[in-house]
């Protein structure tokens, strides 16, 4: 599966969006007050490969559901995705079930190796 990066700009804020071949989006990229800024967290989910999953980490719901939280940091051990100083890259959408999550969680990281990047900022 291949993917695209749509940089979007929202109101005065950038952000990107991480489509499937279908055009669903998989990950919204964390909201960037520059253009360049979100140009650079698309570039470092880019080049990370296969190791993009270590910097996706899954978290349980407060009222149930599963999601994906984007980080630059890789998770440790112990640490169980609360890192403290970890800039935010996104996040997916919320998942019924763990399995559902684990499956988009791989897609995600598909989709974005060799991904082309396109800008509808209209700047």
């Amino acid at each position: 599966m291949s993917g695209k990066f749509i940089l979007v700009k929202e109101r005065t804020k950038y952000r990107f969006n991480l489509v499937d071949d279908q055009g669903d989006v998989l990950f919204k990229g964390a909201i960037a007050s520059t253009k360049d800024m979100a140009q650079r967290k698309v570039d470092l989910m880019k080049s990370w490969g296969d190791d993009l999953v270590y910097h996706l980490q899954p978290m349980a719901g407060p009222h149930g559901g599963y999601t994906i939280r984007g980080e630059e940091h890789t998770s440790r051990e112990g640490e169980q995705g609360r890192i403290g100083d970890a800039a935010p890259l996104g996040f997916s959408a919320v998942f019924e079930t763990e399995d559902e999550m684990e499956r988009v969680r791989k897609e995600i990281v598909s989709a974005a190796k060799g991904a082309v990047v396109e800008d509808q900022t209209e700047e």
